[in-house]
Formats: C-alpha cells, structure tokens, sequence
C-alpha cells in the first residue's frame, strides 16, 4: 500500500476532511485508500489508548463542527470510510490490550444472522373502503382505483397516484400509506408532490385535493417535497402541530414515542404552529423547529439540515446523540425490541453508517468506540455499559 500513498499524504488528506477542504477528488482517493488499508496491529499502552480514543471522538465532530463541504450527499461514502479508517484503528489497538469481557462484542449465533438484516421497500396501502394492499406482494402497475383517480406501483418502493383535477365542493376521499418497523416508501400524490417514508411512519392523505387548501396527516418521519401551488397551501399535520406551507422541501420527524416532534428546512419557507397554544415561527432554509411538549414554545435553531434527511438518503448519521436514541433508530430499521440493563450513563457517540449495513456491523462499531456492549437475541438486543461487565 506503500506504493500507492505514504502516511503523510493520507493524514493530510484526513485533515482536510475534519476541516471541510477536502475536493471530490481527494475524497475518492481517500475512500479507495481506505477500502485497500489493512493496518498491523501494535503495542500501545493505556496512555496513548486514551488518547487515541480522543483523538477518533473529535474527528466525529465532538469538539467542534468543521464546515460543511457544499454538495456533501456525493461525499458522504467517503466520510464513512474515513469513520470506519478510524473506528477500524482503536478496535485493532483495543482488541490488542484486552481480550476478557468487554474487549469485543458478543456475535449472535450464526443462524440468527439473518434476522438483523436492514430494512427495506415495505408498506401497506389502506383504501377508502377499508381494503389493504400489501405493497410488496404486489405487482407492478395499476393497483386500483379510488374516487375515480388510478393509483399504481411504478417500481419496487414507489407508489404513484395519477394526476387528479381538483373538484371543489367534493368531500375528500383519503387513504393512508404506512410501513412497518424495518420498511420504508416513497410516494407521489396527486398533485405531484414527493413523500418519502421512513420506517414506522404513515401518512393520511386524499386521493384528490379539493377545496382551498390541501391537508395531510403524519406520524413517524417523513420527508416532503411539495408542489408549489400558490392558491392551495399545502399543510402537514402531527399529533400536536400544523406546518403549512406553499411549495418547498421539509423532514418532519414525529414518532409517538420520541420527547419532542422536529421540522427541518431545506428549501422554501413553512410556518411551524403548536395547535394546542397557537404559538408559531417561520423557518428558514438550515433551520429546524423543535416542540417539546403539547404546551410548550415553538424552538427555531439552526442546523445542518441536510443531516435530517440522512435517512432517506441511506444513511444514519448520529451527531452527538446517546445510546438511547441511537438504539432507537435501530429498533425501527433492524425490527428488533431494545432492552437495557442497569445505568447507562451519558456518554456520546458519533458516524455516519450506511443503511444497507446488517445491524452487528454497526453495532460492533459502536462498541469500539464507547463504554457500550451489546448482547444478541432472536428479535431483541441487550444493551449495557462495558463497565457494569
């Protein structure tokens, strides 16, 4: 590997990367050096342990946020590679001093395997009459037909409801996609507005879009990109809030079992209103809208909002964020159930995962990094501090 780059050049690169100078081009280099690195494994005492450890938790960003590099989406399989250059790194310098409990994640039994694939395009469809498409049983192409407006399967994942003539004085006629834990769609409605569905999401919405204004309901995470129309407001509704907006693009995250319900801006302007105080705010592009509770203030931050949609475009990202939430995330897109045992305390973690990763990998991940372990079971995994071992 010598011949290709010396460890000079590639520090100077991974530098770049932690300050957000990095081209596109020294990007691939950096990813194709990566995917043909195998390091020796070497002597470190548990000094240079630590401060190694360190050295990895600020290059994920928990010091200090480098700048963003503009068109980060082309760049993001880079950036894992780098994450993974350096999780790799501390494992093999781990797993060199400790070899007892703690030192390496506990495997699930070869023929469980299976069961902690990630997800993939599964929802159901339920009609105006109460009947359910499986969608992933289905065949491509016309699947029905409801008040008059055709909908199809264009594709594995996609659902695409012909364009519908808006009829005023006519009651709206809804149906509801929605997906289970491990599943994920994407829809185009009727007035050719973009939905994308994250796992254990759903949206509630009318086949045709009549009267002055046009209405959804969600519940989950869901990312929009709305067709603009000027004399019909588009307008989002969640268990405690209403986003209405004109024509733009918005992630909102709002699952029953998460403290808070987000609204993140990437393009155009929404007005963020709680429906049980009436407060409001307007967000800007790289905003994000955060309620806490039913009673509470509409909190307006900045943010890096293409983050938000790191789902949708087959990425976890985690930013800072505690097991918990993390393991979350997992529950939803690897299906399983989430137990814990004994205090976890509130450490950190950080990296961007590919979604199409089976959960040990990043699981294993997680474990080189943190004070955190992680037992397997059919359908559920245990987790615990390494400290409690």
């Amino acid at each position: 590997m010598e011949d290709f780059m010396e460890a000079p050049e590639i520090k100077d690169l991974l530098e770049k990367y932690k300050h957000g100078t990095i081209t596109e081009e020294e990007l691939a280099i950096l990813e194709t050096w990566y995917l043909q690195w195998r390091p020796e494994p070497a002597d470190i005492s548990s000094e240079e342990l630590e401060s190694l450890k360190a050295e990895v938790w600020r290059s994920l960003h928990l010091e200090e946020a480098p700048p963003r590099p503009r068109r980060r989406w082309k760049q993001l399989a880079a950036a894992a590679a780098v994450f993974l250059f350096l999780a790799s790194t501390l494992y093999l310098l781990i797993t060199r001093q400790a070899k007892g409990p703690g030192g390496t994640a506990t495997p699930a039994p070869q023929n469980q395997a299976a069961e902690f694939k990630p997800g993939s395009n599964r929802a159901t469809l339920t009609l105006s009459n109460g009947r359910q498409i499986v969608l992933k049983e289905a065949q491509n192409g016309k699947l029905a037909e409801d008040a008059s407006v055709a909908i199809n399967k264009a594709t594995d994942g996609e659902l695409v409801y012909d364009r519908a003539k808006q009829q005023n004085g006519v009651l709206p006629v809804l149906n509801t996609l929605s997906t289970p834990r491990g599943g994920q769609y994407h829809l185009t409605l009727s007035d050719g507005t973009e939905v994308w569905l994250n796992a254990a999401s759903s949206i509630t919405y009318p086949v045709a879009f009549n009267g002055k204004e046009r209405s959804v309901t969600v519940s989950g995470e869901v990312y929009f990109e709305v067709a603009h129309r000027e004399e019909q407001p588009f307008k989002v509704h969640t268990g405690m809030q209403e986003i209405a907006v004109l024509g733009t693009h918005f992630n909102v995250k709002a699952y029953p079992d998460d403290p808070d319900i987000s609204t993140t801006l990437l393009a155009g302007l929404v007005r963020v209103t709680n429906t049980t105080t009436g407060n409001s705010g307007v967000l800007k592009p790289g905003q994000q809208a955060r309620m806490i509770n039913a009673g509470g203030p509409v909190d307006i931050r900045p943010v890096h909002a293409e983050d938000a949609i790191s789902w949708k475009n087959g990425y976890f990202l985690f930013d800072n964020q505690d097991i918990r939430s993390i393991m979350k995330i997992i529950s939803r897109w690897y299906d399983v159930d989430i137990e814990y045992k004994g205090a976890l305390g509130d450490e950190r973690f950080g990296g961007t995962f590919s979604r199409t990763s089976y959960m040990p990998e990043i699981l294993t991940n997680l474990e080189r990094i943190g004070h955190v372990h992680f037992q397997l079971f059919p359908g559920k995994v245990v987790v615990t501090t390494q400290l409690q071992q």
